[in-house]
């Protein structure tokens, strides 16, 4: 059974969301002490051991402990939509989606849900969390053939920096539209950031020839963009990431914005689970 409506994330992104637009209630027990992150913590519990926080204090929220991973399952469920993916029951009444996230054992793990009949009466999510479970699960019966993980990539070229392609940086729009992005140092000196960029990226062809895994795909409106390390205030830490997008005509990389660490780690994740060499917020 196929379902037309799409919706703008899979949980509630921010206080004043419209419920119509939020496909689930994620539901926790406050009184057996649970916090609103219990669904998501039962499912790092399930995965393959990974962290799913920021490692640096300038990016750890209070109250906050899996903030990758929710990011990752709402981006995935969006993907997911796009290529309807996500599968539901002959009734109707329950559905399916393929997290991407595996157990130790190498096995899917699956978000299920419940349809809640009485949102639109009640003002809430058409759908209500029922639980994660691995793919021998007998709760996936009814999904069966269960459903595949989100796709990104079609040319696996992209996922590769090609050195013979020249780097060009639009640093007006970089400067003025990713100015709070960059070190305090440099925010309010055009001419001194200029001048640190450039630096930097002449610099970063060398660095990529000898180490191919510097460059990072990651998932931006819809295609494959490379995330590279820009190293302005330390050379053992980036402190940005550059996005790095390949011209249609293949020669060029344009260079447009750069991204904060966890904003880069967020959006590699959906790829894969990033090289935390330098991209490790």
């Amino acid at each position: 059974m196929n379902q037309a409506k799409k919706y703008s994330s899979l949980m509630r992104r921010y206080k004043e969301q419209p419920n119509d637009t939020i496909f689930a209630h994620f539901g926790y027990d406050g009184r057996d002490g649970e916090t609103w992150e219990a669904p998501y913590e039962k499912l790092a519990s399930l995965a393959k051991e990974e962290n799913w926080n920021f490692q640096r204090a300038e990016f750890r929220r209070a109250n906050q402990q899996f903030p990758i991973l929710i990011g990752y399952l709402n981006h995935t469920f969006l993907r997911l939509q796009d290529q309807n993916k996500i599968v539901y029951s002959e009734d109707g009444d329950r559905a399916c989606f393929n997290t991407g996230i595996q157990t130790p054992n190498e096995k899917d793990i699956f978000a299920t849900f419940f349809r809640n009949k009485k949102a639109q009466q009640r003002d809430q999510p058409d759908w209500t969390h029922f639980g994660f479970f691995d793919s021998y699960s007998d709760r996936l019966t009814d999904f069966r053939p269960l459903p595949p993980i989100a796709t990104y990539i079609e040319d696996a070229s992209s996922l590769v920096f090609d050195t013979n392609c020249k780097i060009e940086v639009n640093y007006d729009h970089l400067f003025n539209d990713n100015k709070d992005r960059l070190p305090e140092v440099l925010r309010d000196n055009q001419t001194l950031a200029i001048s640190a960029i450039q630096g930097s990226i002449e610099l970063l062809k060398e660095k990529i020839i000898r180490n191919y895994k510097l460059a990072i795909p990651h998932w931006y409106r819809n295609q494959i963009q490379l995330l590279l390390p820009l190293n302005i205030t330390n050379d053992q830490e980036a402190d940005l990431a550059l996005v790095a997008e390949k011209d249609t005509s293949g020669n060029i990389y344009r260079i447009k914005t750069v991204l904060t660490m966890d904003m880069a780690y967020m959006d590699a994740r959906l790829i894969t689970r990033p090289d935390r060499d330098w991209l490790n917020p």
